[in-house]
């Protein structure tokens, strides 16, 4: 009957489409990305990625790329504007294999660190993976796009956002937003009453309270760049719908795309002043 059809076409887009329909949103609402850094990928994507891609951009993958756990953070960057690709060896501190990819490579002739970077659920790695990454990154710039799992609300057992914003300009960093807002969501999902720990559940009206509604994803970046606009999308279309739960049957992710236009200012080293 109708339900019965219904739960399936959400298992379908939520699991057996997922990862293709992933691919069509890069592939046509983001086909113009230089550089695309995806967390928690699984295999599955990787090998759609691969041939999609083979024209166009380098699908960088980290040594520690594990297989079985299938949460890993790579990187599409475009063949011709991003060159001498090499992973930055960083030790891993408390995240899992996978979790964090770093690579230095020439932008447009300046020498620049690339990372893509996923943590644990309470966001206690990020600050740890943040000073790591530029401990071990040659001189040059640095793009890092990373779910920072930070949160909205104070808490000794989470990672508060703005104490994120408060550890990323330390180190003379900025992102992808002139100032960090913590009502400027990238998640807001909710367990349903479709899986067995109903105490979890939430009702309709209780979406806010007991959903990870939450200012999760950034794109940090060096002085040498300058953002000319970011955007959020949890419809694949470039748009963002506030209040709107997703994942939802179009949009498979359960976090917000975040798009950002940066311009590029540091010089290649012959016109550097002597």
């Amino acid at each position: 009957g109708f339900w019965q059809d219904l739960r399936g076409e959400i298992c379908a887009s939520l699991n057996s489409r997922k990862n293709p329909r992933v691919l069509e949103i890069l592939r046509s609402t983001y086909a113009d990305a230089d550089m695309v850094f995806l967390q928690e990928a699984g295999n599955q994507l990787v090998d759609l990625l691969r041939p999609s891609y083979a024209e166009t951009h380098d699908l960088v993958l980290p040594k520690s790329y594990s297989h079985k756990r299938g949460q890993n953070s790579i990187m599409l960057l475009r063949r011709g504007l991003v060159a001498d690709v090499r992973e930055v060896e960083v030790p891993a501190d408390g995240w899992d294999s996978g979790d964090l990819l770093a690579v230095s490579a020439t932008v447009a002739g300046a020498q620049v660190t690339l990372a893509s970077f996923h943590g644990d659920t309470n966001g206690l790695l990020t600050a740890p993976a943040l000073s790591r990454v530029l401990e071990h990154a040659p001189a040059g710039g640095l793009v890092f796009g990373m779910d920072a799992n930070t949160y909205e609300r104070e808490s000794s057992s989470t990672y508060h956002v703005l104490d994120f914003e408060r550890k990323f300009t330390s180190l003379g960093l900025k992102a992808c937003w002139p100032t960090v807002q913590a009502a400027r969501y990238t998640t807001f999902n909710a367990r349903t009453y479709l899986q067995p720990q109903l105490n979890k559940a939430a009702k309709s009206t209780e979406l806010a309270e007991k959903g990870d509604r939450n200012p999760k994803d950034f794109v940090l970046f060096s002085g040498g760049f300058e953002a000319v606009g970011t955007w959020r999308d949890n419809t694949g279309r470039l748009e963002f719908v506030e209040d709107m739960v997703f994942p939802t049957l179009d949009f498979p992710s359960d976090h917000a795309v975040l798009s950002t236009e940066l311009r590029f200012k540091l010089r290649r080293p012959s016109q550097q002043e002597l």
